[in-house]
């Protein structure tokens, strides 16, 4: 019969062990939420630096956060943000440098695709990865079936989020010349939506001016009372001239 010492020094010795391999875990979090926060507090610290004037720096300034993002996940491989996080990174570091090949674009894009879809495999409530997993989508496939997938995804977790409704309001707009009629019904819906949110859809008139549719904007905006008070703005009377 196993004396009750023994016992006790098992029970023991498995509780030292458990301890040490949560402390080791905790440990492990610590350390990648540390270069977490180092790399979102470079990339928010590039809205001080511009791409055009200082090129060099910029992209150093990238280069470090994309590292130090990169430890994090290296850390905790699973954690959903941290790949979000990533593909944003890609995508700052896409829009301001010159890409020299097709092929070269489109494997950059595979990559960030790669990073949002686990994302959502892991933490699938999150409605901005699903809203950005369809604008990168849609920059290799344009309008497709998979990226109304997407978007149908975002809306179901987040039919009231500004960003949901802004990326489908740029992914319509980028695509307006070949947009099938079911995407032009969610870009009516979507703009009639973001009327609500104030001051904070002046970012589609950025977005539309990027995408050289401010006449397809303004032209949209001519129709409906939900831009009754919108188009009473100056932001308005100066862009829709």
């Amino acid at each position: 019969m196993v004396e009750p010492l023994v016992i006790k020094r098992l029970q023991l010795a498995l509780l030292a062990i458990v301890t040490i391999i949560i402390c080791y875990f905790s440990l492990q979090s610590m350390r990648a939420n540390a270069w977490y926060f180092s790399s979102l507090n470079t990339v928010q610290e590039l809205s001080n630096t511009s791409p055009i004037d200082a090129p060099e720096v910029y992209n150093n300034e990238l280069n470090k956060a994309q590292n130090a993002i990169k430890l994090a996940i290296e850390l905790e491989p699973e954690h959903a943000h941290y790949l979000h996080f990533l593909a944003y990174i890609k995508l700052l570091a896409l829009a301001n440098t010159d890409q020299t090949g097709q092929s070269k674009l489109n494997t950059e894009y595979k990559e960030i695709q790669s990073l949002l879809l686990h994302s959502t495999q892991i933490r699938s409530s999150w409605a901005e990865t699903w809203i950005e997993l369809a604008k990168v989508t849609s920059y290799q496939e344009g309008p497709s079936k998979q990226v109304l997938k997407y978007i149908d995804q975002a809306k179901k977790v987040g039919p009231y989020k500004l960003e949901v409704h802004l990326g489908i309001i740029e992914i319509s707009l980028a695509n307006w010349q070949h947009l099938p009629p079911e995407y032009k019904v969610l870009y009516v819906n979507s703009l009639s939506m973001a009327a609500q949110y104030g001051y904070r859809f002046n970012r589609i008139y950025t977005i539309a001016k990027q995408l050289n549719q401010l006449p397809t904007l303004c032209m949209s905006l001519q129709f409906g009372a939900a831009y009754k008070k919108l188009k009473q703005r100056y932001i308005y009377k100066q862009t829709c001239k």
